[in-house]
């Protein structure tokens, strides 16, 4: 997490200051479970029997209840392509998972906040639980023959003789899951906030230049270069944000519609 002043150094707390991913996570989870009331109290009441088909048109207004569809009307889409027709009984947790990476990239790029996907302890943890799950689903859906994903499907002679070796190599490649999932995560936003600092440091800094050298005139193109050359890189993070959560919500979905995809006995 870039160094700088973040508003929860205003508590005079060691551990939230020393620890500003647990500070972000906090922040996150508090903005997310604000979102979630404030949609709940903004969504109407439908009864199913009793509503009217206007009830279940969208507004064509674009507001927070709009916002929330969208998302979750995409990550319903998706996880349907991917996982199958079986998708409902993780779709909540999938759409969690989008939500909570997104916001927390976002998070990152205001001034005073700070993300906790830019570290790696946040994303590792948040890998390490996809791998718990989406074994314990596998073995849940299919039993032991779950295990047989990790001998490659082989039967009869052909898992005697390849089994052992194909076990190693797809026991690896599950543990090495997580690690792949977080680095992934966490460099991607890292890096992405570090540039964007990096570049916000730059144009201040010829801002008060300009200023120093120029006077009044210095100031106001300062300024001007100041506001509005940050805004494609703004645009570009804001990119980087929906695509990398986009990105670990995706390989999940993969996971899990791989662990609980019913074979043939």
């Amino acid at each position: 997490m870039a160094a700088g002043f973040k508003w929860w150094d205003l508590l005079h707390n060691d551990f939230l200051t020393h620890n500003g991913h647990i500070s972000a996570g906090l922040v996150g989870a508090s903005v997310l479970v604000a979102g979630g009331a404030a949609y709940a109290i903004a969504a109407p009441r439908v009864n199913l029997k009793t509503a009217q088909d206007e009830s279940f048109i969208p507004s064509p207004r674009f507001g927070l209840r709009t916002t929330w569809e969208i998302i979750g009307e995409f990550v319903q889409g998706t996880a349907r392509d991917i996982v199958g027709p079986h998708y409902h009984k993780y779709y909540p947790l999938l759409l969690f998972i989008f939500v909570w990476t997104l916001l927390h990239n976002l998070l990152g790029s205001l001034p005073g906040l700070g993300s906790a996907t830019d570290n790696i302890n946040t994303t590792f943890a948040m890998g390490v639980s996809v791998f718990l799950y989406y074994n314990f689903m596998g073995f849940r859906e299919n039993g032991v023959h779950y295990l047989e994903q990790f001998t490659g499907h082989l039967h009869g002679l052909l898992l005697l003789l390849l089994g052992p070796v194909m076990f190693v190599i797809e026991t690896i490649s599950h543990m090495i899951r997580p690690l792949t999932l977080g680095i992934r995560l966490r460099t991607n936003i890292y890096a992405d906030h570090e540039v964007h600092g990096t570049i916000m440091g730059m144009l201040s800094d010829m801002a008060h230049g300009l200023s120093e050298k120029f006077g009044a005139v210095g100031h106001v193109i300062g300024f001007t270069i100041e506001a509005i050359a940050p805004v494609p890189i703004l645009l570009l993070g804001l990119l980087v944000c929906v695509i990398q959560a986009f990105v670990f919500t995706l390989l999940t979905m993969i996971y899990i519609g791989l662990a609980t995809a019913h074979e043939e006995h």
